[in-house]
C-alpha cells in the first residue's frame, strides 16, 4: 500500500475524481492510499471467501460484497475492503453506490505491499469506526485471524491454519476450515517470493 504524498487533505469529492486505472484507492483520515491490482492468489482466496459468506446471504442473514465498492465510515471516505458483510439489521447502510456505515464484518486478504497497512492503519480505522467483526487472510503464512470489536479494541478469538477449525458463533455457526480454503488454490497460483 503506497500513501500518496502530496499535502492536500483528500475528500470523497476528490476521490471521486480520480481515474479508474486499475489501481485501488482509499482515504484515510484525508490521506490518500494507492495500490496495485491484487494478484492471482488473493483472487482465488477472495472468491472462497465470499462463496462462504455467500451461504449466510443465501440462508437470509445479510449480503456480502466485493471489493472493489466502497465503504464510507467517519476518517474513512472511502475503504475498500476484500470483502464485507452487511447484517439484515444493517440494511439502512446499504446505498446504491456505496455501504455507508460500519458493516458487521470486513475482511482483508494481506499481500507484501499491504500487510502493514492492513494489520495496522486499517485495523485501527475499523476499531474506531465500530466495525464488529475484522478478519485478516495471509496468504504467505496461510493463517487466518478471526477479530472482535470488545470495548473499542480488537480481541482475537481465533488464529486458524491449516487443520484447525473454528465455528463462529456470532455468524449463525458458520464453519472456517483453513485447509479447506487453502486447498482452493490451484499451485500455479501459490507464490514461491
Amino acid at each position: 500500500m503506497l500513501n500518496v504524498q502530496d499535502e492536500k487533505f483528500w475528500t470523497y469529492a476528490d476521490y471521486c475524481q480520480l481515474p479508474e486505472d486499475g489501481k485501488r484507492y482509499e482515504v484515510i483520515d484525508g490521506v490518500l492510499y494507492m495500490s496495485p491490482s491484487p494478484r492471482s492468489i488473493h483472487q482465488a482466496l477472495s472468491k472462497y471467501l465470499q462463496f462462504l459468506l455467500y451461504g449466510l446471504e443465501q440462508a437470509g442473514h445479510g449480503w456480502v460484497f466485493a471489493a472493489p465498492f466502497d465503504v464510507i465510515m467517519p476518517g474513512a471516505t472511502p475503504v475498500q475492503p476484500d470483502l464485507l458483510f452487511v447484517g439484515v439489521q444493517q440494511r439502512h447502510i446499504m446505498g446504491p453506490a456505496n455501504i455507508q456505515g460500519a458493516p458487521m464484518l470486513l475482511v482483508e486478504i494481506l499481500s507484501p505491499s499491504s500487510a502493514r497497512f492492513d494489520r495496522v492503519t486499517k485495523l485501527n480505522k475499523y476499531a474506531q469506526c465500530g466495525v464488529a467483526h475484522y478478519w485478516i487472510l495471509d496468504p504467505k503464512a496461510r493463517t487466518l485471524e478471526v477479530l472482535r470489536l470488545e470495548e473499542g479494541t480488537y480481541r482475537l478469538l481465533s488464529a486458524l491454519e491449516p487443520g484447525h477449525h473454528f465455528v463462529h458463533p456470532d455468524f449463525f455457526d458458520l464453519k472456517l476450515d483453513v485447509a479447506e480454503l487453502f486447498a482452493q488454490v490451484p499451485a500455479e497460483l501459490e507464490d514461491e517470493s
